[in-house]
C-alpha cells in the first residue's frame, strides 16, 4: 500500500514533463543520473515498470553509488515480484548510507510479501528509530502487528501514523480492518468512509467496505447491496466505453478454455474448495489457466499449479495489463475466486477480456459489476426468487452445494462420543471469526446459558492471548449478558483448526453472517450445529451445509426457534450421541465432499453458460444482417 502511495506522490508534473520530453532531450538524460531516476519513478507510476527498471539500471550504471536509485529500482522490482531482487538493491542502498529510512522501510515490505514477518518488524522499526515521524513506516508496522494478532499494538500504530498525516488515507483504512478484527465492523466502517473522503477512488478501501457491511447487524441487504453497485458506478461505468467484442470461436461443443483468478492459491481456504476442483476437472472438456495474484508460494501453491494447464503468475500486472492477457490468451470463461477480498483483480474483469465472467467461491455477495454475468451458488442458500434483486450477476445454482470441502491431510479423528459425558456439562462452541458475532448473537446465546446453567460456551477470538484486548472482549461479553466464568476464551491459531472441536458438544452458528469453511470443519470433525436462516446468502450457508450433511432439523426459522433447538439437543444425551456418531463418515459420503460429482455440475453449468453466449452472439449477428 505505502508503495502505491509512494508512486503517487512521485508522479509530479514536473515528471510528467520529463517523459513527455523524452524525444527532445534524450541525450541530456542518457548522462544525467538524476533525470533517468525521475523519468524511472515516472514510468514506474504509470505501470510501465520493465521501463523504469531500465531507467534506474542505466542511472547506477552512470552513477553506482546513487542510493535513490537503488531504492527505487527495488521498489519497481518489487512490484514485478522479483522480491530477492529487490532486497538486494535495498541491501546495497543500505550498504551505501545505513541511515536510510526509506530502503528499511521498503526491505520490511519485501520481508512481508515473503511471508517473514519477523525480519519485516525488525526492518520497519529500525526505520522509525531513524524517523520517528516515518508515517509509512508506522502504517507498515501496524499491518504486521495486525496479522500477528496484536490488535491493540496496531491500532496505535495507525493512530501515529495518521498523527503525522490525517490525511493518510491508507491507515485509516487499515485502522478499519484491523478494528473489524476486534469485532468492531461499525467502527471499521466509519474509518473506511473516513479512508474514502480523503481518496474516493480507492479500490482497496471501498472492497474492505464492502466486505465489512455484510458483517453489520445495522445494514441491511438491500444496503449492502447497494454500496455494490455504487461501487461500480464508480469504477467500472468509465470503463465501458472501452469494452470490445471477443473473437473467440463460437462452437457451443468445443473444448472451453476456462481461467480462474485469484490471490489465494496458497494455504487459504479458498485453495482448499478449489484444489479438488482442479483435480477433478475433465481435461477433454476444459483446458485450465489460473492467474494467480499474489507473491506467496507455498505446498498449496505447487499443487494448484501442477493441476493447471497453465501458470500465470499476475500479481505485478496492472488491471488493464491483465486484462490484455486474458483477451491474448483467449480465455472462454473467466471466474473470479475473491470477489471483494484482498487482492482482487475485479477492475481486469471490469474491462470484460472475456466472454463470459462469472464469480464463484471467495466472497458471499454480489460483486455490483455488470462486466460480470454470473454468480454461482445453489438451490438452497439462494432458493429461486429470494436474492435476485440483491446482485447485479444473474445466478447460476447448482443443483446441490456451492462448494465442494477437502479437510487437510493431516486433520486429527473426531472423538468417539461428545465430550458432556467426560465433563458433566455440555459445552457449545463458535469458532468463527470474531467479527460475525454481532451484539444480538451473543445476547441470544447469553440466553441459551441462562436456560442450561451448567452449560459452557468456547469462544476462539483473534488476538484474546493479549491483556488488554481480552479485558475489552470480557467487558462487551459480559455487559450482553455472558457469564464470564462460563466462558472459554481461546487464540484464533491455525493449529487449533481441528484440535478445538474435540472439546464442544454443539457448535452455535452466527447471524445474520453464517460460518462457511469453519461450518464445514464443524461437522467434519463429528460437531452438530445449530444455525438461523436468513434471507440472503451470507444467512444462509448453514441452511445448505446441514440440509447437505443430512441435519435440516438443525435449521431454525426464528430466534425462539434456535434457542429451542439448541436447547433441547444439549439436554438430549442420547439424542445428541446418536447425531455425533459417524458424522465424518456421512459428510464424506455427502455432496459436500463428492469432489467428482461437484465438478461434473459445475462443468455442466460452465457449459451452458458458454452454449447461452453462443446463441446470443448468433442472434446478435443475424439482427445486425437484418438491420444491415
Amino acid at each position: 500500500m505505502w508503495q502505491t502511495w509512494c508512486e503517487e506522490k512521485t508522479n509530479t508534473p514536473a515528471q510528467e514533463t520529463v517523459i513527455d520530453a523524452t524525444v527532445d532531450a534524450t541525450a541530456d538524460i542518457a548522462i544525467d543520473p538524476a533525470l533517468l531516476n525521475n523519468l524511472g519513478n515516472s514510468l514506474k507510476a504509470r505501470g510501465e515498470l520493465d521501463q523504469a527498471v531500465e531507467c534506474y539500471l542505466q542511472a547506477l550504471a552512470l552513477k553506482p553509488d546513487f542510493v535513490e536509485a537503488y531504492n527505487n529500482l527495488g521498489v519497481a522490482l518489487a512490484d514485478q515480484g522479483r522480491l530477492d531482487d529487490a532486497m538486494s538493491c535495498y541491501l546495497n542502498a543500505l550498504a551505501l548510507k545505513l541511515d536510510f529510512a526509506d530502503a528499511h522501510n521498503n526491505l520490511g515490505l519485501a520481508f512481508a510479501a515473503k511471508g517473514n514477518p519477523g525480519e519485516a518488524i525488525a526492518s520497519y522499526q529500525t526505520a522509525l528509530a531513524l524517523r520517528p515521524d516515518f508515517a509509512e513506516a508506522h502504517n507498515n508496522l501496524g499491518i504486521e502487528l495486525k496479522e500477528q494478532g496484536k490488535l491493540d499494538d496496531a491500532v496505535a500504530c495507525f493512530d501515529k501514523a495518521l498523527a503525522k498525516n490525517p490525511e493518510f488515507a491508507e491507515a485509516h483504512s487499515n485502522k478499519g480492518i484491523t478494528l473489524h478484527r476486534k469485532g468492531l465492523p461499525d467502527a471499521a466502517i466509519a474509518c473506511y468512509h473516513k479512508a474514502l473522503r480523503l481518496r474516493p477512488d480507492y479500490p482497496d478501501a471501498h472492497d474492505s467496505l464492502l466486505l465489512t457491511l455484510q458483517y453489520s447487524g445495522t445494514h441491511t441487504p438491500e444496503d449492502v447491496f447497494a454500496a455494490h453497485v455504487q461501487f461500480a458506478d464508480q469504477f467500472e461505468t468509465p470503463l465501458q466505453a472501452h469494452w470490445t467484442g471477443h473473437t473467440n470461436s463460437r462452437e457451443p461443443g468445443r473444448r472451453l478454455k476456462i481461467a480462474y483468478v485469484s490471490p489465494d492459491f496458497h494455504k487459504h481456504a479458498v485453495a482448499y474448495f478449489i484444489e479438488p476442483v482442479l483435480a477433478c476437472h475433465d481435461k477433454a472438456q476444459v483446458e485450465v489457466t489460473c492467474y494467480y495474484s499474489h507473491t506467496h508460494y507455498d505446498e498449496v501453491t505447487h499443487r494448484i499449479k501442477a493441476l493447471a494447464d497453465r501458470w500465470v503468475p499476475c500479481k505485478h500486472l496492472s488491471d488493464h495489463q491483465l486484462a490484455e492477457r486474458i483477451r491474448a490468451d483467449g480465455i472462454d470463461i473467466l471466474i473470479d475466486l475473491a470477489g471483494h477480498t484482498g487482492g482482487n483483480r475485479l477492475l481486469s474483469f471490469a474491462r470484460r477480456p472475456a466472454p463470459v465472467q462469472a464469480t464463484y467461491l471467495g466472497y458471499p455477495a454480489t460483486t455490483g459489476l455488470s462486466a460480470i454475468d454470473y454468480r454461482i451458488t445453489d438451490v438452497h442458500a439462494e432458493p429461486p426468487g429470494m436474492t435476485e434483486a440483491l446482485n447485479t450477476e444473474q445466478l447460476w445454482r447448482l443443483p446441490e452445494i456451492f462448494c465442494c470441502y477437502r479437510a487437510h491431510d493431516n486433520s486429527p479423528e473426531p472423538i468417539d462420543h461428545p465430550p458432556s459425558l467426560d465433563n458433566g456439562y455440555v459445552t457449545f462452541g463458535c469458532f468463527n471469526n470474531f467479527s460475525k458475532l454481532t451484539d444480538p448473537v451473543l445476547a441470544l446465546w447469553a440466553k441459551l446459558l441462562q436456560q442450561l446453567p451448567t452449560a459452557r460456551l468456547m469462544l476462539e477470538i483473534h488476538g484474546i492471548d493479549h491483556a488488554a484486548f481480552r479485558q475489552q472482549v470480557e467487558e462487551r461479553l459480559a455487559s450482553l449478558g455472558l457469564p464470564l466464568e462460563r466462558l472459554i476464551l481461546v487464540p484464533r491459531r491455525p493449529e487449533n483448526q481441528y484440535v478445538l472441536y474435540n472439546r464442544i458438544d454443539i457448535a452455535l452458528d452466527p447471524f445474520p453472517c453464517n460460518g462457511g469453511t469453519t461450518s464445514l470443519d464443524t461437522v467434519w470433525m463429528g460437531v452438530p450445529f445449530v444455525t438461523l436462516a436468513g434471507r440472503h446468502f451470507t444467512s444462509r450457508m448453514g441452511v445448505t451445509i446441514l440440509i447437505n450433511a443430512g441435519l435440516p432439523e438443525l435449521i431454525a426459522q426464528s430466534e425462539e426457534e434456535y434457542l429451542a433447538i439448541a436447547s433441547a439437543l444439549a439436554q438430549d444425551a442420547p439424542r445428541l450421541q446418536q447425531v455425533r456418531a459417524g458424522l465424518r463418515q456421512r459428510v464424506q459420503r455427502s455432496p459436500l465432499m463428492d469432489a467428482p460429482r461437484f465438478t461434473a455440475h459445475l462443468e455442466h453449468a460452465y457449459r451452458n453458460m458458454w452454449q447461452t453466449w453462443c446463441e446470443a452472439e448468433k442472434t446478435r449477428q443475424q439482427n445486425e444482417g437484418r438491420f444491415a
